[in-house]
Formats: structure tokens, sequence, C-alpha cells
């Protein structure tokens, strides 16, 4: 199961964590909504865990995935305020979806009760796809395991006491040693705090313990990023491009890898694909403003700072955009003249 809070966690750390060249940021919104949802069986019992679920905006694509916890529930969170279509897929059961509003209301509610497709017994299946972040193992933690590592989540998603929620991560770990989200949680911990070592051995024990979890590699690439250690990112960033080939965070993070190596077009490739897949964040669009500069398109990279201050018009790079708008645009004039 791709734990409910992941993504979240992983854009708010990779925008802490991009390179100093790009000076990017996280795009900043007058206010973002939630989505809480639950996956049921016509007899009401709840799902099994690790059920896809994807968010799409009603203009078209897929904007994030998460998967159902062990009650059957799951969250988005962090939603720009538009009109989306939340579905369910899964194997041997009819495709569901359901349409939500957030531009009046800052929370919607959705609930599936998934009906076997026409011939099929409706079996269960485990979590979809190679993305998938919880594994066999972590599905068998014991409760007191699972206890600690649900509160060091929450305190760390809530940003309210990072060392303790350090401590919860140890302590599952502790009582149950193949615990894999216990340590991508450790590792966002460290990387909250700036500490590149410890936070990049936590990385790789999780993907030690679960090769298939993107969310792992790419937590791991930005760690390296951090460190300088650019081959190694982009070959461990390369790794969740693979695994999750529709993950804006993945592709925005070995853009700024390649940004980093000065391979201006490996670059262009990936954050152009991220800015496809999650159109509304200022930092892709500041970085690919960036890359085309390099790559002399003046009037592509005059596009990309506009759109990075129509999404974050006050961010914290909004003046030094602006400053570029202005000089792109006298350059360009003269050059007419």
């Amino acid at each position: 199961m791709k734990d409910r809070n992941v993504r979240f966690l992983l854009a708010f750390f990779l925008c802490a964590c991009l390179s100093v060249a790009a000076q990017t940021v996280p795009s900043q919104t007058p206010r973002y909504g939630t989505i809480h949802g639950q996956i049921r069986f016509p007899d009401n019992k709840t799902a099994p865990v690790g059920l896809a679920v994807y968010l799409e905006q009603q203009a078209g694509g897929t904007t994030a995935e998460t998967q159902s916890d062990r009650m059957g529930k799951f969250i988005f969170e962090q939603v720009v305020p538009d009109l989306y279509v939340v579905r369910v897929r899964v194997h041997g059961y009819r495709a569901e979806s359901q349409g939500v509003d957030l531009t009046t209301f800052p929370s919607a509610y959705v609930t599936f009760v998934l009906r076997p497709e026409p011939g099929s017994e409706g079996a269960p299946v485990p979590p979809a796809g190679p993305g998938a972040s919880v594994s066999a193992l972590d599905a068998a933690a014991p409760d007191e395991a699972r206890k600690n590592f649900e509160s060091g989540r929450d305190l760390l998603t809530q940003g309210k006491d990072i060392p303790k929620s350090v401590d919860f991560f140890q302590k599952a770990i502790q009582e149950y040693p193949q615990y894999s989200q216990a340590y991508l949680y450790l590792g966002l911990a460290y990387s909250s705090r700036q500490n590149w070592d410890d936070a990049e051995k936590a990385l790789q024990k999780s993907i030690a313990l679960n090769k298939d979890d993107a969310a792992a590699f790419i937590a791991l690439g930005a760690a390296e990023n951090q460190q300088k250690d650019y081959p190694q990112a982009e070959k461990d960033l390369l790794q969740a491009v693979t695994l999750a080939p529709d993950s804006a965070d993945a592709q925005f993070e070995l853009g700024n890898t390649y940004w980093a190596l000065q391979r201006w077009p490996d670059a262009d490739q990936h954050v152009a694909k991220a800015n496809a897949l999650r159109p509304d964040n200022a930092g892709q669009h500041i970085l690919m403003g960036n890359i085309l500069l390099r790559e002399r398109n003046a009037e592509g990279a005059l596009k990309e700072y506009k759109d990075a201050l129509r999404i974050s018009p006050d961010g914290p790079f909004a003046d030094s955009a602006r400053q570029m708008v202005a000089k792109i645009e006298a350059a360009l004039a003269a050059a007419k003249k």
C-alpha cells in the first residue's frame, strides 16, 4: 500500500531538497483541499489493503495516486482546488468513479462499493503495479509496531515533533525489523532535519526490504542530490521512474539531477514530463525556465517563468522570476528593433 501521506511528504521534502542552482520552491496556493474516502465490498466488509485509487482532473490526466489502508480508507491531501474524478480500478470488479468539486468546499468524502464483474468471483488482489509501497512483510507487522509507526507518521506529517517521530519509527523497527515503511519514514524524518547520512542509510534499508517502492527511491535520490552524489542519484531516480513513470516527484527530482550534471536535454525531458503530470507546481516551471535559458530558448523560458508567477505570485522566488521576465522581455524587444 502506498501510505496515504507518502506523496505529501515526498512533495514537501523534495521541494526542500532541490539543487541550489535551480532555486526552486513548492507551489503556493491560497488554500488546499482534502479528499477522504473508503472502499467496501457489497457485503459491507472493508476492502483489502493496497487497492489503487486515482485522482484525476476532470479536464484529463492523473494527478495523484494512493492506496487503501487496512480499513479500506484512503486520502488525498494538499489538493489544489479544482474539479476532480476519483477512480478505483480493481481486477475482477467493475471500475468505479465519482466526481469531486473542491472549488466550493475544501474537503470531500467519497465511498465506493465494489461490484464484481459478470462471471467473476471478484477475488481480492494484491496491490496493483510495481509502485505499490507496502510489501507483504509490512502487511504482517504486529499491532504494537504498527501503532508506533502510525504515531510517528502522524507527528511527521503534521510537523509537530520530528525527534519524537524518529523515536516512534525506531521503536517500530525494533519491534519488527522487516518494516520497510518505518525505514522509509525514518529516512524522511532525517531528511527533514538535513541529516543526509542517516537518511540515506534508512532509505537504503527500506529499499532492501521492498525493492518495488518508488517512494523510497525518490527520497533516496533526493538525499543523494543533496550530498552531490549525482551519479548514484541518477541510478536511484531512474529506478524510481521505471517503477512509477507517472510520478511527477520522480520525474522532477531526476530533472534536478541532470540540471546539476549540466545535461540540459535530459533535464528538459524529465521536467517537461513532470509539468505534464503536475502542471500547477511553480518550482517545476522555474527549473524548466532555467533549462530553456541554457538551451537558448528565451521565449520558452519566458513562458515558464510567467507560469510560475501565475501559480505562485507571492512565493519566495517570485521576485527573481519577475526580474527574469523583465530581462527576457527587454532582450526580445531589443532583438526585434
